[in-house]
């Protein structure tokens, strides 16, 4: 029998490893508690070093979790999508955010202040099921994103968050998958904490060997399956 590869790092399970984050259970719970509210974009709901007034739920657009490095760089941490919970933990528990929250897009965000989401929490077990399932699908895919920049070159972490949008993002496209997101090679790099060349030089790669294109700008795996091998490859 063939031993395993102990040197071999396992493939995590896809649904904790993302930077998309969205709410597995519970959003229509959630969003009876609070108040929809419309903001533009670049709209920052919290700063650094500050404490939340309330939580949100994205009903539609997006909202990054970033800060800058030494050098004013932007990082990118998570993407909250549609139906995603932001800033339950720090209301709940008083807790400053370490990082800042901001619209990357136009979206209507519901407002939950700290008041009934605890009441809520004291009397609904289910809220307290959705809360708690939230946060752990938060701490899996942090700690997943760690051993990804602790354990893997540049190259596969740039395959993983193309599958990760493709997942998500993706469409039949003549026999291939498109990726309906534009996804610049800056973004890949603020989202992976890696430098803007290092970035070009992967997704050169990966198109000379004939495993993504780009259509109109947008980003197009030609073979699922070849790219997951060539990621594969590259543990």
């Amino acid at each position: 029998m063939k031993q395993p590869d102990n040197n071999k790092i396992p493939v995590p399970r896809r649904e904790f490893v993302s930077r998309l984050l969205y709410l597995p259970r519970g959003i229509t719970r959630l969003e009876k508690l609070g108040e929809k509210k419309q903001f533009p974009k670049n709209h920052i709901l919290i700063q650094a070093g500050e404490k939340p007034r309330y939580c949100y739920i994205v009903k539609y657009g997006r909202v990054v979790a970033y800060e800058y490095t030494l050098n004013g760089e932007e990082r990118i941490y998570n993407f909250n999508e549609q139906n995603s919970l932001l800033l339950e933990a720090n209301l709940l528990f008083d807790y400053a955010s370490p990082i800042s929250f901001k619209t990357a897009r136009p979206s209507e965000l519901v407002c939950i202040d700290k008041e009934t989401l605890l009441n809520t929490v004291n009397t609904d077990p289910e809220v307290s099921m959705d809360i708690m399932e939230s946060l752990a699908t938060k701490f899996f895919s942090s700690m997943d994103q760690i051993r990804h920049a602790n354990f893997h070159n540049a190259g596969w972490k740039i395959c993983d968050l193309l599958l990760i949008f493709a997942d998500r993002y993706g469409m039949p496209y003549d026999g291939k998958v498109l990726i309906r997101e534009k996804i610049s090679q800056q973004l890949l790099s603020n989202l992976l904490g890696i430098n803007r060349v290092t970035a070009v030089r992967a997704i050169k790669e990966l198109k000379e060997m004939s495993l993504i294109e780009q259509i109109n700008g947008f980003y197009c795996i030609r073979d699922i399956e070849r790219l997951r091998r060539h990621q594969e490859r590259l543990l």
